[in-house]
């Protein structure tokens, strides 16, 4: 394929977890102006959100339950591209009890790990890939956030782990880091003076948007990073120079 179409992905079956409303919805919106057929997930009924998903189909997922996660997997007959946007955190310090350190890595990377074994043989049908969503905190750890933290460093480890086992299957994985992007999830953890004093020592000068980590995976998913498994994309602004 020329490289002038590579991102073209008309005809592509690609599924995004956790796409309901932030980076995951950004991500699955990009495919879907790229010509995929895009089915989503979130955590509660398609009525329940704000967003318009014309064109995507809806479905309904607790990462929390192995069995919806495997139900899940029985309504796709193809599929193309995986793209785990799934994660969770939890505040006021919650993370340090065991309860709440468990429920995260459950979420995070449990879950995460069952979404791709679960649709592995209609990725190795397809030559598809995986393109799992870490986070900048993987390699500067947030400071009320272990569970988050340990998480999303697993999760670059599940990377490069399932990439090495997978290769020869015909399954990429890779994943990318995004840095700080306002979401739902981070909206009221900072403060005016937190987020311009951001402003003044990132790099680029900003924060990062859904479409601009959405391009990174898009990238990821694409025949231009044909040769690339088990890497991490970071897309952060430089903020973690």
């Amino acid at each position: 394929m020329s490289l002038v179409n590579a991102l073209d992905f008309t005809g592509k079956k690609v599924l995004v977890c956790g796409a309901s409303d932030g980076i995951g919805y950004g991500v699955a919106k990009a495919f879907l102006e790229a010509g995929a057929e895009v089915a989503i997930t979130g955590t509660r009924s398609e009525g329940d959100y704000d967003n318009d998903f014309s064109g995507m189909q809806f479905h309904s997922l607790n990462i929390q339950d192995p069995e919806a996660i495997s139900a899940l997997a029985t309504k796709f007959d193809a599929l193309d591209v995986m793209v785990n946007c799934i994660g969770s955190v939890l505040w006021k310090k919650a993370e340090f009890e065991r309860e709440g350190f468990e429920k995260i890595l459950c979420i995070n990377l449990t879950g995460a790990m069952q979404l791709c074994t679960e649709f592995h043989d209609l990725l190795q049908a397809s030559g598809g890939n995986i393109v799992n969503l870490d986070s900048v905190v993987s390699i500067r750890p947030a400071l009320n956030n272990p569970a988050y933290s340990a998480s999303k460093a697993g999760l670059v480890q599940l990377t490069k782990a399932l990439a090495m086992k997978w290769g020869r299957n015909g399954i990429r994985v890779n994943s990318v880091a995004p840095g700080m992007v306002p979401t739902k999830l981070t909206v009221n953890q900072s403060s005016r003076e937190q987020e311009e004093q951001f402003r003044k020592t990132n790099p680029l000068g900003r924060f990062g948007t859904p479409q601009d980590i959405a391009g990174g995976v898009l990238f990821l998913a694409s025949p231009m990073a044909a040769y690339v498994t088990g890497q991490q994309l970071v897309i952060d602004g430089g903020s973690t120079l």
